[in-house]
């Protein structure tokens, strides 16, 4: 962060403590307390002969960058992370804490997701006798939803927003009155890529007005591999609890697969889709990126293969 010349110290104070208070790994009392080391080393620097503003920007530069201090506090108190997932202090500033209204947002679409996806059962439309219909609606049952959240945040106009409706009451009518040969390849050429044409619907409803930037974009593509991420940990951990419900139930002789086929497993995929996506939104401001975090994790892990692998070909090459 830099601050214009010719601002005063305390403007330029001001301004990088906003800065600070955006991330919500630190709190008031945290950026109270670095506010005090900046203004120590201020006063040190400004004994030592600098000027007002180049004391500041060299403190500020000692200080780290405001990413850097985001990650060091959320390691520091990594134990609030996820109550400022799902909460936030008021804007006063005290010890009252009020949910997080895009946190019930997002669970209502995941709801409403799950709803969706079982809606056509009460026409007759099974998944386990209508696999074309569902391939073919898979991106129609979460996508719109997805949209619709997006929609929200960003508070989109209601001219992009008609044309969003549009995309999708365009891909409804051709997923639903073409007249695809049951099992053909033009119902399976639909079924990929259509979802891959609506994903770029939720991509312009995700830039916000951004989508002709190419920082827009690239936000986007972020997202995408992000939301992939949690989906497949959301779905990992979905899998193990699912398997223990069944050992549990199959001990007390119930059988719950017709539950889990019908039931869970389709309403869980598509309300995980809105679950992972207020997470990848939600964590952005707890800490800034997960590439750090994924590096820190899978380096030791690839770099220990790595070394099996070269130590297995030394023997092997010993051997020989």
């Amino acid at each position: 962060m830099t601050a214009p010349s010719g601002m005063p110290i305390e403007e330029q104070i001001a301004q990088w403590r906003g800065y600070l208070r955006r991330r919500r790994a630190i709190d008031g009392r945290d950026v109270q307390e670095l506010e005090g080391h900046l203004r120590d080393q201020m006063a040190a620097l400004t004994t030592a002969g600098l000027a007002g503003e180049e004391a500041f920007l060299v403190a500020v530069k000692r200080m780290g960058s405001l990413d850097s201090l985001s990650r060091e506090f959320a390691r520091e108190h990594s134990e609030r992370l996820w109550k400022q997932l799902v909460i936030v202090a008021t804007e006063s500033g005290d010890a009252r804490l009020a949910p997080r209204t895009d946190a019930i947002v997002a669970f209502c679409l995941a709801a409403a997701a799950a709803m969706l996806i079982k809606l056509p059962v009460l026409v007759g439309i099974r998944l386990d006798q209508n696999s074309g219909f569902y391939a073919r609606n898979a991106g129609l049952f979460v996508m719109p939803l997805l949209t619709g959240y997006f929609v929200w945040k960003r508070r989109l106009d209601p001219r992009t927003l008609r044309w969003l409706m549009v995309a999708f009451v365009a891909a409804g009518a051709f997923a639903n009155i073409y007249p695809f040969a049951p099992r053909g390849y033009t119902e399976v050429l639909a079924a990929l890529h259509l979802p891959i044409a609506l994903w770029m619907v939720v991509g312009i409803a995700y830039a916000g007005g951004r989508w002709s930037q190419v920082a827009g974009r690239m936000d986007f593509i972020r997202f995408s591999g992000e939301l992939f991420i949690y989906y497949v940990l959301i779905a990992l951990g979905g899998g193990v609890l699912t398997a223990f419900m069944a050992m549990i139930f199959r001990a007390i002789g119930i059988d719950v697969e017709p539950f889990f086929q019908r039931w869970l497993l389709p309403c869980g995929a598509v309300g995980a889709v809105l679950v992972a996506s207020w997470l990848v939104e939600a964590k952005q401001s707890v800490i800034e990126n997960i590439a750090p975090a994924l590096t820190s994790l899978f380096s030791p892990l690839f770099c220990s293969s790595a070394g099996c692998v070269s130590g297995g070909d030394a023997v092997d090459r010993t051997r020989r």
